[in-house]
């Protein structure tokens, strides 16, 4: 059995790029470029624009673009602009979400 890695963009770094992952992503800085990994974390400060495919997406920054992923917390004060697709979607009091939101439930596609 292989262990999940933890990758990071520092928040001094801009990514400009498509990103694969079998692991997670932690994004305190800037990715413009699709992403899919296994889970990934949009820190405070942090922003991705592109399209994101995911199991489980946090978002504690801003995110412009497509989402679709298992499941995806929207924290406060995290800014989202996408067209949605999940099975579990946990929005906070403080968080802001433009756009449509698909919830497909239970896992079944």
């Amino acid at each position: 059995v292989r262990k999940m890695t933890e990758s990071i963009i520092s928040s001094d770094l801009t990514v400009e790029g498509d990103i694969k992952s079998d692991g997670s992503l932690s994004v305190d800085g800037r990715l413009i470029g699709n992403l899919n990994c296994k889970s990934v974390t949009i820190n405070s400060g942090g922003s991705i624009e592109g399209n994101i495919e995911a199991d489980q997406l946090t978002n504690l920054g801003g995110i412009t673009g497509d989402i679709h992923a298992k499941g995806v917390e929207l924290k406060e004060g995290s800014k989202t602009k996408s067209n949605l697709k999940s099975d579990n979607l946990q929005v906070s009091a403080g968080a802001v979400l433009k756009g449509k939101v698909h919830i497909s439930g239970s896992g079944n596609q």
